[in-house]
């Protein structure tokens, strides 16, 4: 039975800074974009400012030898407490090098940490499987689905202080193609583009990531906006047949509307259309914030209160329900259109 068992990058990353220090630690999967996190992570703990050079070196499985990490390893750290060895793409080494490290890690150097990084583990072999008893073995996947981005998400915002509603977020990872690498560079725009701004908002999203996506639903947003019932159903039959989820597609709907609403209730206080178009719309693109102005003048109080009731049930069928997406965003649209 495997001392350890593979955990997920997420998992590790949290309960690592409790954790006590580990002799080996093996990085691997196909996501090198989670590995250089994972790897940063381990290397800032075990590394003293101003003793990198001296305590800590990476070496590369196909330049280096397992002679040479050997050797690494047992030196003594000068001023750190562990000495640190990095020993990237273990899986291409030759079998004889991968068998010298199995051999070590099962009487690890107590002063020094060794980490592999890897493609995978085929365990099969005999190194790996000894060192699948001994070393710390950290996952690094691929998404599987927005859900997976979404947490990555709420870390990096978290960590970096940047304030993002769930809305927002929600958009951003439906926005965009399930790698991480590509997630953090759409990120890193959005960062940019808000900069300044006390938050990042929905129509900064819109407006910096995934727009041949959110796009459609802008569309389907304006036919709703201007009560166009024929319109709003062959936009909706287009994103349906690009396998957009209903989920999306109501969580975009209760955003318009919940704009929609709030214009309503500014009105009531006296306030010109002139005023909520420049000052009370800030999540709303410049641009557009006009259009909204009359989308409004298209709806009641009373039917968006109704809406909101159609956009709740629908978000309930969406995610209980063996109803087709199709079947649901169809109804929800006739309703909303025709109330």
């Amino acid at each position: 039975m495997p001392k350890y068992q593979s955990i997920p990058h997420y998992e590790f990353l949290r309960k690592f800074p409790d954790q006590k220090p580990q002799s080996v630690y093996y990085i691997f999967g196909p996501e090198d974009y989670l590995k250089d996190i994972v790897l940063k992570k381990i290397s800032g703990r075990f590394r003293s400012p101003g003793s990198e050079d001296f305590d800590s070196i990476i070496l590369h499985a196909d330049t280096d030898s397992a002679i040479n990490a050997l050797e690494q390893l047992e030196m003594m750290p000068f001023m750190a407490k562990f000495r640190l060895v990095i020993l990237k793409n273990f899986d291409i080494m030759k079998v004889s090098d991968k068998m010298l490290i199995a051999e070590y890690i099962q009487n690890p150097v107590p002063t020094s940490i060794l980490v592999l990084t890897a493609e995978k583990i085929d365990e099969r072999a005999k190194a790996n499987k000894i060192i699948s008893e001994k070393a710390m073995k950290i996952i690094c996947r691929s998404p599987y689905n927005s859900v997976d981005v979404l947490r990555w998400l709420n870390v990096e915002t978290r960590e970096r202080k940047i304030l993002m509603d769930n809305d927002s977020k929600e958009l951003f990872t439906r926005s965009i193609e399930l790698n991480y690498q590509l997630a953090a560079n759409e990120l890193e725009k959005l960062i940019i583009y808000a900069k300044g701004k006390e938050s990042i908002t929905i129509e900064d999203v819109k407006e910096t990531v995934g727009k041949s996506k959110t796009n459609k639903v802008f569309d389907l947003q304006n036919e709703i906006g201007k009560r166009n019932l024929d319109k709003s159903l062959t936009i909706l039959e287009n994103m349906i047949a690009n396998n957009e989820s209903a989920v999306f597609v109501i969580i975009m709907l209760s955003t318009f509307f919940r704009i929609l609403w709030r214009v309503k209730a500014l009105r009531t206080s006296n306030l010109s259309d002139s005023e909520i178009e420049n000052r009370y719309l800030p999540e709303v693109f410049y641009k557009f914030r006009k259009d909204y102005i009359i989308f409004a003048n298209n709806y009641s109080k009373i039917a968006i209160r109704e809406i909101f009731s159609l956009l709740l049930q629908a978000d309930i069928d969406a995610k209980s329900l063996n109803l087709k997406d199709e079947i649901i965003l169809e109804v929800l649209v006739y309703k909303i259109c025709k109330i």
